[in-house]
């Protein structure tokens, strides 16, 4: 149950960026698709640990878990690395955070993964299903 509540706390966080990630999809970084991220891939994520700077934090691709956030919605699984996240773990303010590879926009932190554990291993919504959904809510705002 905490899990579940822990996810649902995540999500109006991650949403509330959606609109910054369409703006990059026309002006911003390119977007690096699921099709091409692997397991052992390095890359890195920004998040703030204190105050409004955001700090970067090495990040490595596990694997990516196909269909695991229901049909079409797969996960980035990664282990975050650097001695901030090692020591905090993955914590709820940290969803939203953008993730990189190949300097190419990836996803945002959506997940922590295991309940009690502080591993730094989390799960990473890819951003071309974030747009998806931001797209579908912005032609029912047009079609009304």
């Amino acid at each position: 149950m905490k899990r579940v509540l822990t996810l649902l706390l995540s999500f109006p966080l991650l949403f509330t960026c959606l609109p910054a990630f369409a703006a990059a999809r026309t002006n911003g970084p390119d977007i690096i698709p699921v099709s091409e991220i692997h397991a052992g891939m390095r890359g890195y994520a920004l998040t703030v640990f204190e105050g409004v700077k955001p700090e970067r934090m090495d990040v490595e691709v596990l694997g990516v878990l196909k269909n695991m956030n229901g049909p079409k919605g797969d996960i980035i699984l990664v282990r975050l690395h650097g001695t901030k996240p090692e020591y905090t773990g993955v914590v709820a303010g940290m969803s939203g955070s953008p993730v990189y590879f190949n300097d190419k926009l990836a996803g945002a932190l959506a997940f922590r993964i295991g309940e009690f554990s502080k591993e730094p291993i989390a799960g990473v919504t890819p951003i071309a299903q974030m747009l998806e959904i931001n797209a579908m809510d912005a032609s029912r705002l047009t079609t009304r």
